[in-house]
């Protein structure tokens, strides 16, 4: 993924993350690494070194012990990788364990292993599309209000989804290289789904649409925006419900709900901007939250793969029958995507059967790294007699 111009065109709608991950990575080896990509060595310092070696290594002696290999795929070496090698090690494995599959208007991504069904998205009738303008004729009225939230949402949404939990560079080096394998992995898949889709924007529609900001030139189903916040909120709860846990909060004070309204306000932002549907959003939320929990799952230890049931995506809306199609809503998303098995009549998003996640090596190696900046240290001990 990491040597191709389209997985690097895709990352670079993740400009801030790349950002924080460099700064990390500054961080992590004393100020003297600049970015992902920077030589340690400038290439002006390359004349003075050549003069140094040859004044003082003098006549060549071959060692008189020479060190074995490394252990063979072992992960005891991942820490020493260089971080955008690293990165793009774990990605490529993780393709690795994922298929696509298409079948009539509708497209999947499985579990290689499992045969299990990720997350399934069946593309809607066009009429539905039509319907749904009125949502967004009635949302332009929230265009002055929103307007800075849009624009800065435009290229980056890391630092809005992190904010929640002040996810900062140097104290969470290791949680922003994972968003960066996760997320990064997360984007590559909805691309595919929406060359797939191919949806027309709303103002191909309606001339009267007229988004306020620059149209992306691709489907509008599902959201990707969607996808990637709903993704990041899934990821980042599934890291800090611990300590959700130890404060006892739930439901929107906790850090999981917290960030899962800010992933659907980022979700309606685009409605706002005239450049999605909220049924975009829908689809958009329910393949994010499948995917962030399938790299969850992935990143469970060996021997501790849990199970997981994949979302489908299929409207219920009939052009025969017409009516109502849905805004997009938090609490109804919730109460689809949670239901049981199969889901409820009428519903958008719907649970599948269940089935265990493997386990994949260097997520669960990265997990770990993440685990220890977010441990709840512990109270100290009150001095001998205090209190008496």
């Amino acid at each position: 993924m990491g040597t191709n111009s389209y997985a690097m065109a895709s990352m670079a709608s993740m400009a801030s993350m790349a950002s924080m991950a460099s700064m990390a990575s500054m961080a992590s080896s004393g100020g003297s690494q600049k970015s992902l990509t920077t030589e340690a060595v400038p290439a002006a310092a390359s004349g003075s070194l050549i003069g140094a070696r040859d004044g003082i290594v003098g006549h060549y002696e071959p060692p008189a012990v020479v060190p074995d290999h490394l252990p063979f795929n072992s992960m005891d070496h991942m820490a020493f990788m260089e971080t955008g090698v690293r990165i793009s090690a774990i990605q490529s494995e993780l393709f690795s364990e994922i298929k696509f599959d298409i079948g009539e208007e509708e497209f999947s991504v499985s579990d290689r292993a499992t045969n299990g069904v990720i997350a399934s998205i069946k593309r809607p009738d066009i009429g539905e599309f039509q319907k749904q303008l009125d949502y967004i004729a009635a949302y332009a009225d929230l265009r002055l209000d929103r307007a800075p939230e849009i624009y800065a949402q435009v290229g980056e949404i890391m630092s809005v989804i992190g904010q929640t939990i002040s996810l900062h560079p140097q104290r969470h080096k290791w949680t922003i290289e994972y968003l960066f394998v996760a997320v990064g992995a997360v984007i590559e898949i909805e691309k595919r789904f929406k060359a797939v889709m191919n949806v027309r924007r709303p103002f191909e529609l309606s001339s009267q649409m007229q988004p306020m900001i620059t149209t992306p030139a691709h489907s509008a189903f599902p959201s990707g925006h969607a996808t990637e916040a709903f993704a990041m909120s899934e990821v980042l709860a599934a890291i800090v419900d611990h300590m959700d846990g130890a404060q006892q909060l739930t439901g929107r004070v906790s850090r999981r709900g917290q960030m899962q309204m800010q992933a659907a306000r980022v979700g309606v932002n685009r409605t706002v901007a005239g450049v999605h549907y909220p049924i975009d959003t829908f689809a958009g939320a329910s393949l994010g939250t499948a995917l962030g929990q399938y790299m969850v799952r992935r990143s469970r230890p060996a021997g501790a793969e849990a199970d997981m049931r994949g979302l489908r995506f299929e409207s219920p809306w009939d052009p025969a029958v017409g009516g109502d199609t849905p805004d997009f809503g938090l609490a109804d998303f919730n109460t689809q995507a949670e239901g049981p098995d199969g889901g409820q009549a009428g519903a958008y998003v719907r649970p599948q059967t269940a089935f265990a996640v493997p386990n994949s090596p260097s997520m669960a190696w990265l997990w770990n790294k993440v685990a220890e900046e977010w441990a709840i240290p512990a109270a100290p001990e009150a001095p001998a007699g205090a209190g008496v």
